[in-house]
């Protein structure tokens, strides 16, 4: 997906949807999760074959979420994003919804590959302003790290030009090499 300056969302070269229509098909969620969770909830965004513009009518629909307060295990976890509020809404959608859902803590600790990928391809859909600072800080670590997305087998995968001799990171904070 690439997203044009007069904010037009480009889906294929011969599928334009508008910015506006995206966030009006995922507008009735984003109203629940506000709802539900008031200030607790930070950010909704787009990602994967939706959000790159790649999704096919059967494809799910991939929704990061940050909500504060959050149960720590699994079950309980998606239960509380999907409560009754959501429940309704969702058979609206064209296909099926895949919730992640983490808290402001589990996000700030650690740029994981899952979040590289937010980054990169979301849509943010709720809560710029929480969000874009992480994708700023995740554009600039790839950047200087010189990882690369191929599709390998079918399968997005990030991949270095030249492997580094030793030890590497990619956080927030950047990207650093191990002497």
């Amino acid at each position: 997906m690439i997203q044009t300056d007069d904010a037009r969302v480009v889906r294929s070269p011969h599928e334009p949807i508008s910015r506006f229509t995206v966030e009006q098909r995922y507008r009735p969620i984003v109203q629940a999760l506000e709802s539900a969770f008031t200030e607790q909830f930070k950010t909704m965004v787009l990602f994967g074959s939706q959000a790159r513009g790649e999704g096919q009518p059967e494809s799910d629909h991939d929704l990061f979420v940050v909500i504060e307060g959050l149960p720590r295990e699994p079950l309980a976890r998606l239960r509380a994003v999907r409560a009754t509020t959501l429940l309704p809404i969702l058979n609206d959608l064209p296909g099926p919804v895949g919730f992640v859902a983490k808290t402001p803590d589990e996000v700030a600790a650690n740029l994981t590959p899952l979040l590289l990928d937010v980054c990169v391809e979301g849509v943010c859909l709720y809560g710029a302003s929480y969000f874009e600072p992480y994708r700023q800080k995740a554009l600039a670590a790839l950047h200087r790290s010189g990882l690369r997305r191929r599709r390998i087998g079918g399968e997005l995968m990030w991949l270095f030009p030249r492997m580094p001799a030793g030890d590497w990171e990619l956080s927030w904070e950047g990207y650093r090499e191990g002497r």
